[in-house]
């Protein structure tokens, strides 16, 4: 009984502090060679609201619509410099079930998934960066929907009844009317061109033959991962709760007994 009441109170202590470690035991630690066009100023950006606002300021001022394809473009441009490319998961004060999770089981329980979390940080792999692009297209009523690749995650934005093509994680050298054109898409040589690869690099990430599965419009990104994260964040903050009390019962009734065979 002794044991087991010194273990629920080292556990109660560890779940306690895991809500205070700012530590990631998920995310790659080596140093990561910044080649892509990162604006470190723009981490101030850290909600998609504060995004929206500065596309809007940014394309009002070049006199650009909204909902068209400059717009979409120039939010492109300014996802593509808010992030440089690395893997984003929460840190443990923020979610430690699901940042445990993830290291044994190896699933993504802890990857940055909306727009809000992603944008906490001044990193984000392809499909983290495209999914805040593709969450400020929604707000702006364009519709759009992923494509998935082999090893690669881009977007589509519906503009002028045209399904344009977006990648705000390495972005293909192509013109604003390719951006419809599926032809170079579905072309080795072509996709090499615009991302000034060479075909090894297309055939890992788009695969050999060219192999693309498009979701559903407006598709909401991990949702079973989001609502693992929405049940385990509030209840990471609170598991130190669960040994504590057992501990305090146990150490109630271990009284209550040494009372009883004192009396007799």
């Amino acid at each position: 009984m002794k044991i087991l009441r010194v273990i629920l109170l080292v556990l109660s202590v560890v779940f306690f502090v895991l809500n205070f470690t700012d530590y990631n035991i998920n995310e790659d630690s080596d140093p990561v060679v910044i080649s892509e066009k990162f604006t470190p100023s723009l981490t101030r950006l850290n909600s998609l609201s504060k995004l929206v606002a500065y596309t809007d300021s940014l394309t009002t001022l070049k006199c650009i619509r909204s909902a068209t394809l400059e717009y979409a473009i120039e939010a492109k441009n300014i996802v593509s410099e808010r992030f440089y490319h690395k893997y984003a998961t929460q840190n443990l004060n923020e979610n430690w079930i699901a940042s445990v999770s993830q290291k044994l089981t190896g699933l993504y329980l802890s990857s940055n998934i909306t727009a809000d979390d992603i944008l906490k940080k001044p990193y984000g792999y392809c499909g983290q960066q495209n999914a805040v692009l593709m969450q400020l297209f929604e707000r702006k009523n364009i519709p759009c929907r992923a494509l998935y690749l082999p090893h690669h995650f881009v977007i589509q934005g519906n503009i002028n009844g045209k399904w344009c093509y977006f990648d705000a994680d390495g972005e293909p050298n192509i013109l604003p009317q390719q951006r419809s054109s599926e032809k170079w898409l579905c072309c080795p040589d072509s996709l090499a061109i615009a991302y000034g690869k060479d075909l090894k690099w297309v055939n890992t990430n788009f695969g050999n033959p060219i192999q693309i599965r498009f979701g559903k419009i407006n598709e909401v990104q991990g949702p079973r991962a989001q609502i693992f994260q929405k049940i385990t964040g509030p209840l990471s903050k609170i598991a130190f709760l669960f040994p504590l009390f057992w501990f305090v019962h146990l150490t109630r009734k271990n009284k209550k007994s040494v009372a009883t065979n004192n009396t007799e």
